[in-house]
């Protein structure tokens, strides 16, 4: 029995056993207790209830199946955790980029040589672009009011 529950306590930071007698049945409470708590899942008790008998025969091949079902959901879970530790190193790196672009000033943008606000353009000229701006036509789509 001890043989079968050493991967299981390896896994673990220790687990706790508990046996109780309810008439001729035993109950047996398997809980391995972990201290990461992002790894809460692996803390599930096994909790048998049979004839003493019954454990003898079946108790180490069922906690052989329990070990190797921790094993793999603590594999699973480690290898998720990895592949959101990359995601986010990912898209920090993303956004570290994104954020130094954005600051960086684009060559093509004017050049306020008088510093009075403006980019190089006189006041008639803004004035130009204003009435051009309104002169444009509306943008197209359904008029409501003719659907009438």
């Amino acid at each position: 029995m001890f043989t079968e529950l050493a991967p299981l306590v390896r896994a673990a930071d220790k687990v706790v056993l508990t046996l109780s007698m309810s008439g001729d049945a035993m109950t047996v409470v398997v809980m391995p207790v972990i201290k990461n708590a992002a790894d809460a899942a692996l803390t599930t008790p096994l909790s048998l209830t049979a004839t003493p008998a019954e454990l003898d025969a079946e108790f180490a091949a069922t906690l052989t199946g329990v070990t190797a079902s921790h094993r793999s959901l603590a594999e699973q879970a480690e290898a998720t955790k990895s592949i959101l530790d990359a995601a986010k190193s990912t898209q920090s790196s993303k956004a570290t980029k994104a954020l130094a672009k954005a600051a960086a000033p684009s060559g093509d943008a004017a050049v306020d040589e008088d510093g009075d606000g403006e980019d190089g353009q006189t006041v008639e000229g803004a004035k130009a672009d204003a009435k051009a701006e309104a002169a444009a036509p509306a943008a197209t789509g359904t008029d409501l009011a003719s659907l009438l």
